[in-house]
């Protein structure tokens, strides 16, 4: 195990005052495994971009992810979900979203389970199954479907793609390719023996992002951007489930998430970006270990963000205003909020990474995240059998 943070870091005390707000502020409450009500201010429904934060490895987001992409469907008539996957895992879940079929999910989720990563987990799988199972219930105009903006991560993913749709792949000089800028330019080349499409168009901005070694969050951005300005995505309501870095409005450790990308952007959606935030309290965690024997999934709870190897500012009025086995979301922004100075929620300390330093400390905290939301006694999201 690592070292825990020191003592006088973990120092916290619920604030009365902000308790009493957020009480008075709830915008999504219900059980941890599901069944929750949504009560948004109209003004919420007026963005363009929403975007949910979270800590990977926990099923309890899987949930609300499901039920708030459920909600936005029914109120705004929301389908565009812009995930954090690669464009071409975002066309095989879309096939399997209108196939069902259950060997398509799997190779998907085989370069996750493989690889170590926590989105090959059972909670994640099992959401995408309840997106098909809802999309079964709506008209064909109204059924959801994933645009995947993220930089690559399955190449034989994509390596298999060009062969399905006709194109010439070199699968010798993707092997010698020792860096993903390198695999970048070799799958370009690949790129120029598809036929054109809006999918093909935006993993050639993927892939010529990565070749250049941009940066994943500029790769994010600018793919998203290119689908917002070729219409593609347009100016519809997109949603998406991301890291909790990705969804910051603002500079983080130097460096600029997707959100405050956008947000500072000059999209026709960069002023409707709105940021929620999702943390753990009394939850269990899927921690891919590497061991001498290989990646190890671990079961931990202690990864909460009260300590003692992570800790969030404000976490103590969380839980003071939460209550367990419970997710609960509350309005950061409403009037005559007390978050009116920075660190809460966005000053996150850990000994087992790297912490979040925000480049403007002083900005409060509703202009980083507009909602914050805390969920108790929450299980692991359990890994896939490999």
């Amino acid at each position: 195990m690592p070292s825990p943070l020191p003592a006088e870091a973990l120092v916290d005390a619920p604030d009365a005052a902000k308790v009493a707000f957020l009480k008075a502020h709830v915008v999504a409450s219900g059980p941890v495994t599901g069944g929750l009500s949504f009560d948004f201010p109209a003004s919420f429904y007026d963005n363009k971009l929403f975007l949910l934060g979270e800590s990977h490895g926990v099923a309890a987001p899987q949930v609300l992810d499901l039920e708030l992409l459920t909600h936005l469907n029914a109120r705004i008539g929301l389908r565009d979900y812009v995930a954090e996957v690669d464009p071409i895992q975002g066309a095989r879940l879309n096939q399997y979203l209108e196939t069902g079929d259950e060997a398509v999910l799997d190779r998907v989720f085989d370069y996750w389970t493989k690889s170590g990563a926590q989105w090959g987990n059972t909670a994640f799988e099992a959401k995408v199954r309840g997106v098909r199972a809802l999309n079964q219930t709506l008209p064909a105009e109204r059924r959801i479907h994933f645009v995947g903006v993220d930089a690559m991560q399955d190449w034989p993913l994509l390596a298999a793609w060009v062969t399905e749709q006709g194109g010439q792949i070199d699968e010798a000089a993707l092997a010698t390719a020792t860096t993903n800028a390198a695999r970048a330019t070799v799958a370009l080349g690949w790129l120029q023996t598809v036929p054109k499409s809006p999918l093909s168009d935006r993993l050639r901005g993927v892939l010529d992002g990565t070749s250049k070694a941009i940066g994943r969050e500029a790769v994010i951005f600018d793919t998203y951007a290119k689908a917002v300005t070729s219409g593609e995505l347009g100016e519809r309501p997109a949603y998406g489930l991301w890291g909790l870095f990705h969804v910051i409005q603002g500079g983080v450790n130097n460096a600029q998430p997707f959100a405050a990308r956008v947000v500072n952007s000059d999209l026709p959606t960069a002023h409707k970006v709105v940021s929620l935030a999702i943390l753990s309290l009394d939850s269990a965690v899927q921690i891919p270990a590497p061991t001498p024997a290989g990646v190890q999934r671990m079961r931990l709870d202690s990864f909460n963000i009260d300590g003692p190897f992570v800790k969030v500012k404000g976490s103590a009025t969380l839980r003071e205003a939460s209550t367990p086995n419970a997710i609960v979301l509350f309005d950061l922004d409403a009037q005559g909020t007390p978050f009116t100075s920075g660190g809460d929620f966005t000053d996150i300390r850990t000994s087992v990474g790297q912490s979040f330093v925000i480049d403007q400390p002083d900005r409060p905290a509703a202009s980083f995240i507009q909602y914050i939301g805390v969920f108790r006694n929450s299980d692991w999201a359990p890994p896939r059998p490999e």
